[in-house]
């Protein structure tokens, strides 16, 4: 062997210790660094969509949405039926209260719807033809 190839040799196994020197630490920091416990940053809405991945609160859930919004339009009508009612109701008694209260007026007792009666056929004549009757009683007198 001549002195360059041993030189080259020498300059091989060099290189080569070189490059496993270097395979052994990037190993060796690969280890260390995999084996460091780390803390995993997960964002706001993560542990909202893992509790909505539970079955059970999802079908919950959506049961609460569904009786609250079968429940609440079915209440306020409920309540505005109720409203309407009472309205009615009162409207229906001071209706009733003011026809009481015209019929009293126009209602005459049993006496004075009885004189009024009298007074009408004590007449000679109505009192649309009075001025008729006024008429052939002076003719008659002539």
């Amino acid at each position: 062997m001549s002195f360059e190839e041993k030189n080259r040799l020498n300059e091989d196994e060099q290189i080569e210790l070189a490059l496993r020197s270097f395979r052994d630490s990037v190993h060796a920091w690969s280890e260390q660094e995999f084996s460091k416990a780390r803390t995993i940053r997960r964002s706001r809405w993560d542990a909202f969509w893992r509790v909505l991945a539970n079955p059970v609160l999802g079908w919950t859930l959506a049961s609460a949405l569904v009786v609250t919004s079968v429940g609440v339009p079915v209440t306020v009508h409920h309540q505005r039926e109720l409203v309407a009612a009472r309205n009615a109701q009162m409207l229906r008694q001071q209706l009733l209260e003011k026809q009481a209260a015209q019929q009293e007026a126009v209602a005459m007792s049993d006496d004075e719807l009885l004189s009024h009666v009298d007074s009408d056929v004590a007449q000679a004549a109505p009192d649309a033809m009075e001025p008729l009757a006024s008429l052939m009683s002076d003719s008659s007198s002539q």
